[in-house]
């Protein structure tokens, strides 16, 4: 097994020397071949001595025209291949530079990476975040390590082609059906691991590689948690139409079936199935018109994975921003019948929040807010009835929780630098945050709003720094109320209330949010709230307990929590 010592000390830059003396031989053997066409029979000479030599001469000048071909792709295949071994191996050695600058230390020869920095006085949560990030140096280093071995192994192979007379240009740089640099493992992405690992081999590629990738295989890339924001919204974009493509040939096929059956989608279900279909081209009409409004990133786009066509839009830039908020919703929430508002919503609140930072002073004063839509919410009609689907429980919940925190983990490891992040979660999508946030994640801040529980009634099962959980809760807000999924967050203790009733600060006046759906209404105290929280301008915050009359109903009963 290759260590990081040995790849550490080798010294990839000397093939640049090599790449020279291709270039210098390759020189000679052409001025050679202009001085064999310059020499060739003459016309004039006839006898059987000519007519043996005029061919030989064409032999001759055939074999070196294919040497001079050889040397030519041996050349081109070199200086490729070691431009990747270069930065394969820059880029171990500045992920084992980066692990140590941080208080790690990491033995070159097993990989073990260890944390120098003593625990003494370190909170439950301080003591998780240097965890995660202990696994995220490991992993980069682990990628790096493996990105630099692929390409000295694809050297090899070159080298090893041309000692055997190989035409190596040919071998390495044909492309299967299957998309661009299939056959060039540097270009394949991890067949696992998380954003880290996405995120180490995207850095391997060269910028050429890159755009190769997203325009050839964009499916690799458009849905990875850990690659860039950019890429991802690149990628994405660029299989709209190939998935509508292939939607409309399923719908197509279905309609066909149910033209052809007597009984219609009685008995098998095409019907239903074409339904499914239609509303997912709706939805990708629906992507279609939110990016055109322009500033949007399309960060999530899969029409596979469930019943419903999965999506994120952000607005704004998720890989330059510094603050992120990322907006899961919840009961009846469709790609094709809710976008276009929380995307709306978004905005506005992306505006507000940009406000509140300006207000604060310094430099920290962009933010991009995201609608994450990435899981089936649950729906009404017969879903209420189905045990696997329905708002009543919290199995779509947990299905959308791993995805929802991979997101989260992806925005960060995608980054140099990470953003403020701020999680929202709004009815049912703020159970699938909080189940999503009782896992390792980069977030900052939560802001739950009519919350009926977070899958927990313990604040401290919850990955958020202390004293940065908060919820908001509007007056006859009966979903708020029912601490249906763990005890209701309004007696949840560590979580801060913050207020969603009229409210006069610094001259602005703001107005009170009621029932379940008026949380991210424009002037409301409780878009206010949220816009202060994401800017991370805290003196700006408007608190409340937000406790009423349906609370009282609500209070846990001793010993049952």
């Amino acid at each position: 097994m290759t260590t990081i010592a040995a790849v550490l000390s080798w010294k990839p830059d000397q093939l640049s020397g090599v790449v020279d003396d291709l270039v210098a031989c390759r020189r000679t053997l052409v001025d050679l071949q202009d001085e064999l066409d310059g020499g060739q029979p003459p016309t004039s000479w006839i006898s059987e001595a000519a007519a043996l030599a005029r061919p030989a001469h064409q032999r001759l000048g055939d074999d070196l025209a294919d040497t001079v071909a050889e040397i030519s792709s041996v050349l081109t295949s070199v200086d490729t291949e070691g431009q990747t071994l270069v930065l394969a191996c820059q880029q171990l050695s500045d992920a084992v530079q980066h692990a140590r600058s941080n208080g790690f230390s990491v033995d070159t020869t097993t990989g073990a990476v260890v944390d120098m920095r003593s625990t003494e006085g370190q909170t439950e949560t301080e003591a998780a975040d240097r965890q995660a990030v202990c696994n995220e140096m490991v992993d980069r280093i682990e990628q790096a390590l493996r990105n630099a071995v692929s390409a000295d192994e694809q050297m090899a192979a070159v080298l090893s082609s041309a000692a055997t007379g190989l035409d190596v240009g040919g071998d390495l740089s044909d492309a299967s059906d299957t998309g661009a640099g299939q056959g060039r493992s540097d270009l394949l992405p991890p067949p696992e691991g998380g954003a880290a690992d996405q995120n180490a081999w995207w850095n391997g590629l060269t910028e050429a590689e890159q755009l190769t990738v997203i325009a050839d295989n964009p499916r690799w890339v458009g849905n990875s948690d850990g690659i860039p924001a950019w890429a991802r919204d690149q990628a994405n974009r660029n299989l709209i139409d190939d998935y509508r493509s292939e939607l409309q040939d399923e719908a197509d096929r279905l309609q066909d079936n149910l033209d052809d059956n007597r009984f219609g989608g009685t008995f098998t279900n095409d019907d239903a199935r074409l339904e499914d279909v239609k509303n997912k081209l709706k939805a990708l009409d629906e992507i279609d018109d939110t990016l055109a409004m322009g500033n949007r990133q399309l960060l999530l786009l899969d029409p596979y994975s469930g019943e419903q066509l999965h999506a994120a839009v952000a607005i704004g830039d998720v890989d330059t921003a510094d603050h992120v908020a990322a907006f899961t919703p919840g009961l009846t929430s469709t790609v094709q019948d809710s976008l276009g508002d929380y995307d709306s919503h978004m905005a506005e609140l992306q505006r507000l929040s940009e406000a509140e930072a300006s207000r604060a002073g310094g430099d920290d004063g962009s933010v991009a807010t995201v609608t994450w839509i990435g899981y089936d919410a649950p729906q009404m009609g017969m879903d209420l009835v189905n045990p696997g689907r329905s708002v009543l429980n919290d199995d779509l919940a947990q299905a959308g929780a791993g995805d929802l925190n991979d997101f989260y983990n992806g925005i960060d490891a995608s980054r140099d630098d990470d953003p403020h992040l701020t999680a929202l979660g709004h009815s049912y999508g703020s159970l699938t945050t909080g189940l999503a946030l009782q896992q390792q994640n980069g977030v900052d801040d939560m802001v739950i709003f009519g919350s009926p529980g977070l899958g927990t009634s313990d604040i401290g099962d919850i990955d958020v720094p202390d004293d940065h959980s908060f919820r908001i809760e509007a007056k006859n807000d009966a979903v708020a109320d029912g601490g249906v999924f763990g005890i209701d967050p309004s007696h949840m203790d560590g979580m801060t209330g913050l207020s969603a009733k009229d409210a006069e600060l610094g001259g602005e006046e703001f107005e009170a949010s009621g029932g379940h759906s008026e949380y991210l209404n424009g002037d409301t105290t409780s878009q206010h709230n949220m816009a202060a929280v994401i800017s991370g301008n805290s003196d700006r915050i408007v608190y409340d307990d937000g406790r009423g009359a349906g609370d009282v109903l609500s209070w846990p009963v001793p010993g049952t929590y």
